[in-house]
């Protein structure tokens, strides 16, 4: 991707992520190829959990995220959690470590610094299915790790879990969108 196009890409999800939350969010970010080796994904959305003891929580990912061919990666993530009532559970940023783009799927990982937040060591893996012109599809999974860092690389979180946790499923994002972009 051209310079201009990740630095637009960029100055979209700053303004997305800046607005937290916003009417900005229910709207489809535009999808744009990249090249010379970046990977990027940006945008914001909102999902409802149906999980035994989250069903109707409401959980909104911002991500503004590139990775370089050489795999060195930038990026932010904020996360809001919401129970079924609308009322603040959590909410907080969190550093990308990693990016991973192929076709219009991305993988990032995103660690809550340490001191930041009341969860130290947590760790977000998300999936994104960049949908097109249908509902984006998210794909997440969480650990907090204690006193131990929590792995830092990109983890598929339906099929890099370890053995005997049950699947995750897909949730379609019902308001806003992502933008997945590869070389």
């Amino acid at each position: 991707m051209s310079g201009s196009r990740v630095t637009a890409l960029g100055a979209v999800a700053a303004v997305l992520v800046a607005t937290w939350p916003s009417g900005a969010w229910a709207q489809q970010p535009e999808t744009r190829t990249a090249a010379g080796g970046w990977s990027v994904v940006t945008g914001l959305g909102q999902f409802v959990y149906d999980e035994p003891r989250v069903v109707g929580h409401r959980i909104w990912f911002g991500v503004s995220a590139f990775s370089a061919a050489d795999g060195s990666t930038v990026g932010r993530f904020l996360y809001r959690h919401e129970w079924p009532d609308g009322t603040l559970a959590a909410q907080g940023q969190a550093d990308v470590t990693c990016v991973r783009v192929t076709g219009n799927v991305a993988l990032l990982t995103a660690i809550v610094p340490e001191g930041e937040g009341t969860v130290k060591n947590h760790g977000f893996y998300v999936k994104i299915i960049d949908g097109g012109r249908m509902p984006d599809l998210i794909v997440d999974a969480q650990v907090q790790n204690g006193e131990e860092r929590p792995p830092t690389h990109c983890l598929d979180p339906e099929t890099d879990l370890p053995p005997g946790l049950p699947q995750r499923p897909r949730y379609p994002v019902l308001a806003g969108g992502y933008a997945v972009a590869c070389c």
